[in-house]
């Protein structure tokens, strides 16, 4: 792994911190592959939207240009480009100082090529007995420094042969997978959960959306409950790093690819 902090290397980070201190930031996590950063865009519009909605003072040119000439001066072609935005430093006390963010860039180069093309075979999946809580709307949605939902759910996710699985929130609706969002089929049409409660609003999602919207291909943002797991014909997981990932059971019934392999058909570059 290379760390970068403010376009310089570094091995540590401040015990003061913010992101240290109290979560205070936000990430998010690039596929680099053959030198191409898949969906920078979407990616640039989620840091964006972050640093907007929690008061940060980001330059986002100064920004693309540290991703920029760390690119040029590490000769990797395959791996994963980890974004992290913090606070910066600060005095003890919540109240945040007015002051630029800090740009960590951390880069994880592949060994293969393979290992970055996954080939997204269809996996079995189910539902997981932890649940999300729900969080300050100002917050709903953002990749923020504060995952330790998913560390728990992705501990429960280790005891099972699951390789992804469902999670809903305390009102007993889908929101994701442990490190994914997710879309489900049913009756002609597409389903993706409304992030306005719990979850993250990843890349890949919107990316997907955006095409559905502009293909016309019938499909619905809305509150899913749990109790309709038994009525879903298709789903798939997807994010950033691992593209659209098909699911061939759930909580032990068969369910049909056949749709996600049509949609993938239908989407442009994923």
């Amino acid at each position: 792994m290379i760390s970068i902090k403010n376009g310089n290397y570094c091995q540590h980070i401040d015990c003061q911190d913010r992101a240290f201190l109290y979560g205070d930031g936000f990430f998010t996590t690039i596929r680099l592959e053959e030198g191409k950063l898949c969906l920078w865009q979407r990616h640039i519009e989620r840091l964006i939207q972050c640093a907007d909605q929690l008061g940060f003072n980001l330059d986002i040119e100064i920004l693309e240009q540290q991703v920029q000439d760390f690119l040029k001066n590490h000769d990797s072609s395959f791996g994963t480009v980890k974004i992290i935005i913090s606070r910066g430093l600060g005095e003890r006390g919540y109240l945040p100082p007015e002051q630029s963010a800090d740009i960590y860039i951390q880069f994880f180069p592949a060994e293969k090529p393979e290992i970055m093309a996954q080939s997204a075979q269809p996996i079995d999946s189910g539902l997981l007995q932890l649940t999300l809580g729900h969080v300050m709307p100002a917050i709903a949605g953002l990749k923020t420094l504060n995952r330790m939902e998913q560390v728990l759910l992705r501990q429960e996710l280790a005891a099972t042969k699951w390789p992804e699985a469902l999670v809903s929130d305390i009102q007993g609706n889908l929101i994701e997978g442990v490190y994914s969002n997710c879309f489900f089929y049913m009756d002609n049409k597409w389903y993706t959960p409304l992030l306005d409660q719990a979850g993250i609003a990843g890349v890949m999602r919107a990316e997907i959306l955006a095409q559905m919207l502009s293909d016309n291909i019938p499909h619905l943002i809305t509150h899913i409950p749990k109790t309709v797991v038994d009525q879903i014909e298709a789903l798939f997981f997807c994010n950033a790093l691992s593209g659209i990932v098909p699911v061939k059971s759930l909580n032990g019934r068969a369910l049909t690819t056949q749709p996600v392999e049509q949609l993938k058909q239908k989407l442009r570059g994923l």
